[in-house]
């Protein structure tokens, strides 16, 4: 026999998240800033999708990149090395990034003169399949 016990939760553990997203959308739709968060995994290529977008757009558009990575600058490098505003964001374990952290990065970027944000969130495999990349 096991002993067991209900605990009731009270609070949504993801409400800070939610509200920092929700501000997000509507300052940035606000301006009319389209925002495409890219998520697969490692290796995938979504730097090189990112630096093929920028090679054919980034003279018609302005664009910036939130860069999403456990440890390393080195995306954000390559899309500096094409001209274009890049905002590092190291998780160091968290496998995806959360809405407080693309606030805080968002922050560092002047909207009022962007026409298109990526974000290239955090590249991995052990996130569940279920996470929403909109909180």
């Amino acid at each position: 026999m096991t002993n067991t016990k209900t605990i009731t939760v009270r609070r949504d553990v993801a409400a800070e998240s939610k509200a920092d997203a929700s501000v997000e959308r509507e300052r940035l739709g606000r301006r009319g800033t389209l925002v495409v968060n890219l998520l697969s995994s490692p290796g995938a290529g979504k730097t090189a999708l990112l630096e093929a977008t920028i090679e054919r757009l980034g003279d018609d558009l302005k664009i910036a990149v939130v860069e999403g990575d456990l440890k390393t600058e080195n995306d954000a490098d390559r899309i500096r090395a094409k001209g274009i505003p890049a905002i590092q964001i190291t998780t160091g374990t968290a496998c995806h990034l959360d809405a407080h952290m693309v606030h805080d990065a968002l922050h560092q970027l002047t909207l009022d003169t962007l026409d298109i944000v990526f974000i290239e969130n955090v590249g991995n495999l052990v996130c569940p399949a279920s996470f929403d990349p909109r909180s």
